[in-house]
């Protein structure tokens, strides 16, 4: 019985030193997102702090929050924090946090191998919160489908830039259609694909009238573009 009064009284402690840590990272995670959602707009987001020095652990008294570096890639940030210790006196902490961002995330419903197409029947998509970079997941639909894989990938595997790759529309020993052009002239006339290209990569083409090679940016589906 007396060890059990004993330690109801530090289970209350702990407790309640657990409940005013809780408040006050609540605090500064809020004004945190607040701060954030001022600089980028009203975007849906969260914001965790990433590591707690012990000195916030104890009872204080935030007093003001600002951003000391804005989150980076992965979304890792640095806050200031003013706030009052259980002394009364004002100090300054540096905390660091981690910025998660809602957003649309595609997942694939069946398995497929390295180098199939991907199509809208084999995507899912959910809703969550991340933090990493923006740019490593796909905003919209049509920037996954038609696109081709560069791994295997299994059921239920979320799908990121870096596994997936435009397709080649341009395959080498085709024959393709070579546009010469600049500001007062437009050409056109049949040419061999030298090398295999996506829309956008610069290949060798060889003009079949000339057998003159050049190189030319992919337009599209069996067109070089070659600037003169």
């Amino acid at each position: 019985m007396k060890i059990l009064l004993a330690v109801v009284p530090f289970v209350l402690f702990v407790l309640s030193n657990a409940s005013c840590f809780g408040q006050q990272t609540s605090i500064v995670e809020k004004r945190l997102t607040d701060l954030l959602k001022e600089a980028y707009g009203t975007r849906e987001m969260q914001v965790k702090l990433d590591g707690i020095p012990a000195h916030l652990k104890q009872e204080i008294r935030v007093k003001s929050v600002n951003i000391q570096k804005m989150p980076e890639i992965e979304g890792k940030g640095l806050a200031v924090v003013e706030f009052e210790g259980e002394d009364g006196r004002p100090r300054v902490s540096y905390v660091p946090f981690r910025v998660y961002e809602k957003k649309t995330l595609f997942y694939m419903k069946r398995a497929l191998a390295k180098g199939s197409p991907v199509s809208a029947d084999d995507l899912g998509s959910r809703e969550t919160y991340v933090s990493e970079n923006e740019l490593i997941y796909p905003r919209e639909l049509r920037d996954v489908v038609g696109k081709v894989l560069k791994k295997d990938v299994a059921p239920g595997a979320v799908l990121t830039t870096l596994i997936l790759d435009s397709p080649q529309v341009i395959r080498r020993g085709e024959t393709v259609t070579i546009v010469g052009e600049n500001k007062q002239l437009v050409i056109k006339t049949k040419g061999k694909a030298e090398d295999s290209g996506r829309v956008g990569e610069k290949i060798r083409v060889k003009n079949l009238s000339s057998d003159h090679e050049v190189v030319g940016r992919v337009s599209d589906n069996g067109t070089v573009v070659v600037e003169f």
